[in-house]
């Protein structure tokens, strides 16, 4: 009964994590700085850092559906290579951030890699949108008219999620995310069975 209680519970947090990022990933993108020749907006940075702090399956959820609303809204034609494109990009972020955090102890060190794991994640989606633009528009020349705000996007985008994340100290709220899946309940449990040998 108990066990069936904790698989409830990680299933509510799940939802409730990934609705309310995918809210605030769908807002960003919408309030962007447009121009004649440019568009830009914090979307990718919302994806990056709930990747950060809730993992994997939060950011690809956010990343994809937040990303695909915003679309939906503004420019249908795009909106399906969106759904994969910032749906991967966050699925790698939060795979490789989270796996950082659980087996790099040096502290500056797991700084370190996470921000590379961060830029990465924004150059699989400069990447992405390059070759999913040279299929869109039928022609390479096209699509490297968008490549400068694309790479704009995502380097902007990388600042703003690790200074968040890191100097202001935001990744810490990962620390108070606990979902109970069965890695977690061992880990705990481990820890357990040392205190009493520690204390003696």
């Amino acid at each position: 009964m108990q066990k069936n209680h904790k698989k409830l519970r990680f299933t509510a947090k799940l939802i409730a994590y990934s609705a309310v990022c995918t809210a605030i990933v769908t807002a960003l993108t919408l309030c962007g700085f447009s121009s004649s020749a440019f568009y830009f907006n914090l979307g990718d940075a919302a994806i990056l850092i709930s990747s950060a702090i809730f993992g994997p399956i939060v950011g690809a959820i956010c990343g994809g559906l937040g990303s695909f609303f915003a679309d939906l809204a503004v420019y249908p034609a795009t909106m399906l290579y969106t759904l994969v494109i910032k749906g991967a990009e966050g699925l790698i972020a939060g795979t490789l951030v989270t796996l950082f955090r659980k087996k790099i102890k040096n502290k500056p060190a797991q700084v370190s890699l996470s921000a590379v794991a961060l830029a990465f994640s924004a150059f699989f989606m400069m990447t992405g949108y390059f070759v999913c633009q040279t299929f869109f528009y039928g022609t390479k020349a096209s699509a490297l008219v968008a490549l400068p705000m694309d790479a704009v996007q995502a380097s902007v985008s990388f600042a703003v999620a690790f200074v968040v994340l890191y100097p202001m100290k935001l990744v810490k709220l990962s620390s108070k995310v606990y979902f109970d899946s069965p890695v977690n309940k061992k880990e705990n449990q481990t820890e357990d069975s040392r205190k009493p040998s520690e204390e003696n």
